[in-house]
């Protein structure tokens, strides 16, 4: 078990994305931390984690994007706000959420600009940021980085140093850990 230390610490004990291997939802919720009364936006692949947070009495909206939405998270998060939209243009008013979740999708947008100056629009001061995707230095991961260039995909697998340095231009202040060399978890904190 590894930790993050910012103005708290935070356990990682593995993985927090959904996984037919393994249950990691009590990874989610003992990773995220989060509050009764909490606003939390949940982005990509998120299984039926919304419901979960839902009965612990946080707020929950999840942003399904407008290319590629399906059914699953209607189907499984029943009473949590779904909206139809892009992470580019994110239809919420300023600083009206306490945490913004990526769960393998930090890859999946053009204008990486555009998202930051989004995702800081929507965080309230203090909000987190919390992403975890796969580790572009793990092979696997290369190869699927290739075959979506193949395919035409314009996303980008960020290294998680690159992603902690991103954010620190932007008016963060975090920090990250390696799961597995599959992947990271990236924790930041609306600072300015």
């Amino acid at each position: 078990m590894e930790r993050i230390c910012l103005e708290e610490s935070y356990y990682i004990r593995g993985s927090i994305c959904p996984s037919k291997k393994e249950n990691n939802i009590y990874n989610f919720l003992d990773t995220i931390n989060c509050s009764i009364g909490e606003k939390v936006l949940l982005l990509g692949d998120i299984s039926n984690y919304g419901k979960y947070l839902k009965k612990m009495g946080v707020d929950v909206i999840i942003l399904e994007n407008e290319d590629y939405c399906t059914t699953s998270a209607i189907l499984n998060n029943e009473n949590c706000n779904i909206i139809k939209g892009s992470v580019e243009y994110m239809p919420f008013k300023d600083k009206y959420f306490d945490k913004v979740i990526f769960l393998n999708y930090f890859n999946c947008f053009e204008n990486e600009k555009r998202v930051l100056k989004e995702i800081y629009r929507v965080l309230k001061y203090k909000g987190k940021v919390i992403i975890e995707d796969k580790n572009p230095n793990n092979l696997l991961t290369k190869f699927k980085v290739f075959q979506n260039k193949i395919r035409g995909c314009n996303g980008k697998f960020y290294h998680p140093e690159e992603v902690l340095d991103i954010f620190d231009k932007n008016g963060f202040y975090g920090s990250f850990r390696e799961i597995d060399k599959e992947k990271y978890i990236y924790i930041g904190i609306k600072v300015d």
